[in-house]
């Protein structure tokens, strides 16, 4: 495990120098591997260098995904495809270039810097004729693919006795998100991934690139040890009162009319807060993380309480009592497991 490391020549930095080393060695000697990258495309957006303008789907709040295969820029939320430009669309610069990496350039790298490989991709784009994703394990199992980059499509659920590495190209990805729910996740998804490696006779190998390797996600994860990792995690759960010690239920306002979807939410914030039982904490309202989504403005607040009975019946009652605008869709979600 270590920093996302220098690159090798003539190739953007996408593995570090221990992984490629351990790699060759697997590979020599007749060894299978695994790579993990939890995002698929070529480019993960397109920047300009002169005035920063990142090109973003114009229905979804995040940028656009460049994919080369299809040579279009595609949003990973509703679809949308862009052509890709030559120049900034805001300052015409010519500068502007792809930033970030996924499974699609990891492809391509890879193929440069060990061309004798047999190489495969498992993502949603590559896997989407049928059999596509039975055939390509079933050549795998057969030792005629040497190496497989894939998304969490490779998690868990794979036996592969041949696999001797796992590399993780970016262990950070789902670590820094506003959910208190992250490093749960990130901890889940790295010991599945580690779980593919040395599954039958011979010694595994796991190399995790990230640029937190202090997280206690990373940290516990490398040791395989989910006791230490869940006793501090609830640990930090206790004090600040988050589920399983509360129940959490998220309540979220959408709308094409920005300004609209907004107000609605601070309204039922008042209300609920005016007459709020006790022991029941009352979030602000705030942009929800993915602020846009299918042409929808969304905000959203969280409530914490004991009893998620009179949780839903608090808020239930409220809703009851405020209809909201015909523009405005209102979503209660009940012990949310995401935000």
């Amino acid at each position: 495990m270590g920093n996302e490391g220098k690159k090798f020549k003539g190739a953007p930095t996408i593995r570090s120098d221990p992984l490629r080393g351990h790699m060759e060695k697997k590979l020599n000697e007749g060894e299978q591997v695994i790579l993990f990258l939890n995002r698929r495309g070529f480019s993960r957006s397109l920047q300009c260098g002169n005035c920063g303008h990142v090109c973003e789907c114009r229905h979804c709040a995040i940028p656009l995904t460049y994919h080369r295969s299809e040579q279009r820029l595609i949003c990973h939320i509703c679809g949308h495809q862009a052509i890709t430009p030559k120049k900034c669309p805001e300052c015409q610069d010519p500068s502007i270039r792809f930033q970030g990496y996924g499974t699609e350039q990891v492809e391509e790298v890879l193929e440069k810097v060990f061309p004798q490989a047999r190489i495969a991709r498992i993502d949603t784009d590559t896997m989407r004729r049928k059999h596509a994703l039975r055939d390509t394990l079933r050549k795998f199992h057969q030792r005629k693919i040497d190496i497989i980059i894939g998304t969490q499509m490779i998690a868990k659920g794979l036996h592969f006795p041949n696999v001797t590495l796992v590399g993780v190209l970016n262990a950070d990805l789902g670590l820094h998100v506003p959910d208190f729910r992250a490093g749960e996740r990130t901890f889940q998804l790295l010991t599945q991934v580690a779980g593919r490696a040395g599954r039958g006779e011979l010694e595994g190998e796991v190399i995790i690139q990230t640029f937190t390797p202090h997280s206690p996600s990373i940290q516990f994860a490398r040791h395989h040890d989910f006791t230490g990792y869940a006793d501090q995690e609830l640990e930090f759960r206790k004090q600040f009162g988050y589920p399983p010690y509360s129940h959490c239920a998220v309540l979220g306002t959408r709308s094409t009319h920005e300004r609209r979807a907004e107000f609605t939410l601070e309204n039922l914030h008042k209300r609920l807060k005016a007459d709020l039982p006790a022991g029941m904490v009352l979030g602000e309202p705030l942009p929800s993380p993915l602020t846009k989504a299918h042409g929808q403005f969304r905000f959203q607040l969280m409530l914490l309480g004991p009893s998620a009975r009179q949780l839903s019946r608090h808020i239930n009652s409220i809703l009851a009592q405020t209809p909201p605008p015909d523009d405005v869709t209102v979503v209660f979600d009940m012990d949310a497991m995401g935000f």
